[in-house]
């Protein structure tokens, strides 16, 4: 569930919605916002205005007396809508039925991530003012190719830090994910997904070799040790033997 950006802290209405976080391209998405104490604040009299980023968009307004009856339903089309609401007409509860398709994606971006807005609801009064309820603009748009994409690169840029903290020589690996994001920012993700999985290669082979290095290093330290007390012990044994012939 996607959090919403709220503005306006003295606002007393408040909205909730379940926003997925991701959302695939081309797909219908479904979500009912509730908001409650629409009369709470200073106006008994004002509009509710919603807009969204997706596409084939379809909003049911209704509203709800205290006792749970239904008083208004009605049925708005497009990208943005306006509903009057009046407290002498009893409400005590709105909810908002938004029905749509993820859109296309124009510009695809790795890091920030490419995103949209799922939906935006505004409070406006008589003579203009207005205050943004809530927004849900952060949902993440994708493919099952930029997905594949995505997964890789996360898996790449995971084993090239662990190949730098290893100490290992990182440099080929580093710029084979970044040439890895320029391919996902323009699109290509089977491009993005090849050069992800060969920079993760390189991390792993670098860090393998560091490894190696290591222990060589300690296996070299270990033979010299060995030597050192070797050689201490043949002339400790050494001179004894000089002076158990002496004496």
């Amino acid at each position: 569930m996607l959090l919403a950006t709220t503005v306006g802290g003295a606002l007393a209405v408040s909205a909730s919605g379940d926003v997925p976080q991701s959302a695939a391209v081309g797909e219908k998405q479904e979500t009912q916002f509730t908001f409650s104490n629409p009369f709470s604040g200073q106006y008994n009299e004002w509009t509710l205005q919603g807009e969204t980023a997706l596409t084939a968009v379809t909003w049911v307004v209704t509203t709800y007396d205290n006792t749970g009856a239904q008083v208004d339903t009605r049925v708005l089309n497009g990208q943005s809508f306006e509903y009057a609401l009046d407290a002498s007409e009893g409400v005590t509860r709105v909810t908002v039925d938004l029905t749509g398709t993820t859109p296309q994606v124009a510009q695809w971006s790795y890091e920030p991530a490419q995103s949209f807005t799922y939906a935006t609801f505004t409070q406006t009064q008589p003579g203009g003012s207005a205050t943004v309820i809530q927004s849900w603009d952060d949902v993440r748009p994708y493919t099952e190719a930029s997905q594949n994409a995505r997964t890789e690169i996360e898996q790449s840029e995971r084993a090239v830090q662990s190949a730098a903290k290893s100490g290992a020589n990182v440099a080929e690996a580093r710029d084979l994910l970044a040439n890895a994001k320029h391919a996902y920012n323009a699109g290509e993700f089977t491009l993005a997904s090849d050069l992800a999985n060969r920079a993760e290669s390189k991390a792993n082979a670098a860090s393998s070799s560091q490894r190696t290095q290591r222990w060589a290093l300690i296996g070299g330290a270990v033979v010299l040790i060995l030597v050192v007390l070797g050689g201490i012990g043949w002339w400790y044994w050494n001179q004894r033997d000089t002076y158990d012939r002496l004496g």
